[in-house]
């Protein structure tokens, strides 16, 4: 008796770059070019997986440090059937730095990232006076930054160091992107912890 073919597992979105020490080049990631937006610490996928779904016509790359929520990503996004989304398992400020090429993504999403509320620890933290010029470096002309927090010690920093910043302008988030929320923002919000939105352009 004939078996059934077995189907074929479907192809990874993980994405493993040829080298850690160089740009990436975004012809490898994605089969198709369209406009490109990157979210730096997309934890379990719950804001990309639907906005990506919202915007065929766009590229979406999230960038996550823990494997197993890059995984989740991954799972959502097979589930349903979106071509133009792809994750990367690296730390947010060195993937920044050394990975993002020049004049190379759209738009930028930051979406609570970890505060390091300690001051000894604020170091650590992803946004600051540094990550403006690495932004204004990755971005094409007109180019956007999305942040959103519950932190607002946080908040305050990051309108401090954007504000500071000549070369970016302070734009409103629309509302068709606001009203794509995260699991963790729902939560929050639930608990009436409000959520801080800024966003910047590149001028």
């Amino acid at each position: 008796m004939s078996q059934s073919p077995t189907a074929a597992p479907a192809p990874s979105l993980l994405f493993r770059p040829q080298s850690f020490f160089e740009p990436l080049k975004i012809d490898q990631i994605f089969s198709t070019p369209q406009p490109l937006e990157v979210e730096i610490g997309a934890g379990d996928g719950s804001f990309l997986v639907n906005y990506a779904a919202l915007h065929p016509e766009h590229n979406f790359l999230g960038v996550e440090r823990l494997y197993g929520r890059l995984k989740k990503v991954e799972r959502k996004a097979l589930r349903m059937g979106l071509k133009n989304l792809r994750g990367l398992r690296i730390e947010g400020a060195y993937f920044t730095e050394y990975l993002l090429p020049a004049g190379s993504v759209d738009i930028i999403h930051i979406y609570f990232a970890d505060p390091w509320p300690k001051k000894k620890h604020r170091r650590h933290r992803l946004v600051n006076e540094r990550f403006t010029e690495l932004a204004h470096r990755a971005l094409k002309d007109r180019g956007i930054v999305y942040l959103r927090t519950d932190d607002t010690d946080y908040f305050e920093q990051m309108v401090t160091v954007f504000d500071a910043n000549q070369k970016f302008e302070k734009v409103e988030t629309p509302e068709e992107l606001s009203a794509v929320k995260t699991d963790f923002e729902r939560e929050f919000n639930a608990k009436g912890i409000p959520t801080n939105y800024a966003a910047y352009r590149k001028r």
